[in-house]
């Protein structure tokens, strides 16, 4: 959204009650009360240390003694945000607007930019970071929200020499160092990122979210059991921190520990009620019961969270995901009506155009399949989805092993694999079992079990290739080893009949 730079003559009407940190170039808060700048820094710093419930009801308080405080308003968005309430962010930016004009220009200039971050125009959320900073070179948000929006972006030099300017200017700043390390997590340099998540805890050890951030490193180099370790930690010290709560059950989950992960979710609904994380939770227990067969409580779970989701794109997932476990069950019709669904009510919705390439592949429609595809990649091209490459590139692949055009498919996993090491091993490790290349198969899977024993599929294909090497003992005792992963999967899957067969 444009503005015009005459806000910078706007005449404050209410008093200004300044806010300083010892050091900092940080400008006035504007508010009428200051009772209610008293609430507004005990929820900064609350936000801060990732307390976001007691955040909210300092942000509401410092709102009851000033209705027209725009930057609680301001604040108390960030935060629903941050939480996954986007309704309850939009609905407080709009009131944070509302006030806006009789702010100051600096706080004006943080709502509307949060604004453009919110509307998912990270340039220009940028370009009004970078014009405060031209007047504020050491403002403190500033520097913290232009790193993260930059990283937001995957633009990860702007975002690390942002960030290093200000754990430069404010060591004592934590946040700065975990939002650093994040940046360098996402860039795949876990050394970097492990010091400066240990830094972020020597400054908060008493804080759970520094052990939440070094267990996201590990799980993202798949040692889960270092990243359960962690969260474990992070619990310990606030057993009511849900964002631990959940990577907990995603450890377990990755890790083939699908009981525990289960155990762990089940735990986590019956503690938090809020709808966005009971929608998470029943989301990630859909994938848990995915990997052990259980397609039909998949669909039951998944039902939860079309309930739960409020959004336009969350329900578009959620009933995409309907839609592909359906076609999980080989029931194509009712997968083809709940990915329509999905695309009616999101028509962007790039993982129901995955999903119905897959149901097209299995009616061997491959005009369709390639349709689907090529609106994938204009998706992709249109809005910079490049996290989405990686299923375009799937489907490709499965549609070239399916018409056995087996070097095809393996080029297309494996530039895959260069975008995300753990994104389709199991499909590329069986396009090598289909091509004869068996050793290159039995190597992928093992890689597999490094991390995740149990992982169901893999455990199949890994018996599949074992009978057809003639070792029939190791093979019958692999069709073991999977059918005690799936002992509850549903009982007219093929994979399941198939390994029962081969042990008669």
């Amino acid at each position: 959204m444009n503005r015009s730079s005459s806000i910078f003559v706007l005449v404050v009407l209410f008093l200004a009650i300044s806010l300083f940190t010892c050091g900092t170039d940080t400008p006035k808060i504007t508010t009428t009360s200051s009772e209610a700048l008293k609430n507004y820094n005990e929820g900064v710093t609350l936000e801060e240390k990732f307390h976001e419930s007691a955040a909210i009801e300092k942000y509401k308080a410092a709102i009851e003694f000033d209705s027209s405080f725009a930057m609680a308003y301001y604040r108390l968005s960030r935060t629903y945000e941050s939480g996954g309430n986007l309704s309850g962010a939009m609905e407080s930016l709009e009131q944070a607007k509302q006030y806006a004009f009789s702010s100051t220009p600096l706080e004006w200039m943080y709502i509307f930019a949060w604004e453009k971050v919110l509307d998912n125009d990270l340039a220009g959320a940028i370009q009004s970071y970078a014009d405060i900073l031209k007047e504020y070179p050491n403002d403190r948000h500033a520097l913290f929200v232009i790193g993260k929006t930059y990283r937001l972006g995957k633009n990860y030099p702007e975002s690390v020499a942002a960030l290093q300017k200000l754990i430069q200017k404010y060591p004592k700043y934590a946040p700065g160092y975990n939002q650093l390390g994040y940046t360098y997590y996402e860039m795949s340099d876990y050394e970097r990122a492990t010091e400066l998540f240990k830094q972020y805890a020597a400054l908060e050890p008493d804080e759970p979210n520094p052990y939440d951030s070094l267990g996201d490193m590990y799980r993202a180099q798949g040692d889960y059991p270092k990243a359960i370790v962690q969260y474990k930690r992070a619990l310990e010290i606030n057993p009511d921190f849900y964002t631990s709560f959940i990577n907990l059950g995603k450890s377990y989950f990755s890790g083939g520990k699908y009981d525990s992960a289960i155990v762990t979710y089940n735990q986590f609904l019956e503690t938090f009620k809020d709808k966005e994380l009971q929608r998470d939770a029943n989301s990630d227990l859909v994938e848990v019961y995915i990997a052990i067969g259980q397609y039909d409580k998949a669909l039951e779970l998944i039902n939860n969270v079309i309930e739960f989701s409020e959004t336009a794109f969350q329900r578009s997932l959620a009933i995409g995901k309907k839609g592909y476990l359906y076609y999980l069950k080989n029931d194509l019709s009712a997968s083809l009506d709940q990915l329509n669904r999905s695309l009616t009510i999101f028509p962007d919705a790039i993982w129901s155009r995955e999903w119905r390439g897959l149901v097209f592949l299995k009616r061997q429609n491959y005009d369709q399949v390639f349709s689907e595809a090529e609106k994938m990649k204009d998706l992709i091209n249109s809005y910079g989805l490049k996290g989405y490459q990686c299923s375009y590139n799937n489907l490709m692949g499965r549609a070239a092993m399916e018409q056995d055009l087996l070097d095809e498919a393996i080029m297309y996993f494996k530039d895959s694999l260069e975008l995300d090491r753990s994104s389709c091993r199991y499909l590329l490790a069986t396009a090598y079992f289909k091509k004869g290349d068996l050793q290159k198969a039995i190597a992928l899977c093992e890689e597999f079990f490094k991390s995740n024993e149990n992982h169901a599929l893999a455990r199949f294909l890994y018996a599949q290739i074992l009978e057809q090497q003639n070792q029939k003992d190791l093979a019958s005792a692999e069709f073991q080893k999977f059918l005690n992963i799936w002992n509850d999967a549903d009982k007219d899957l093929p994979e399941v009949v198939l390994a029962k067969n081969a042990l008669k």
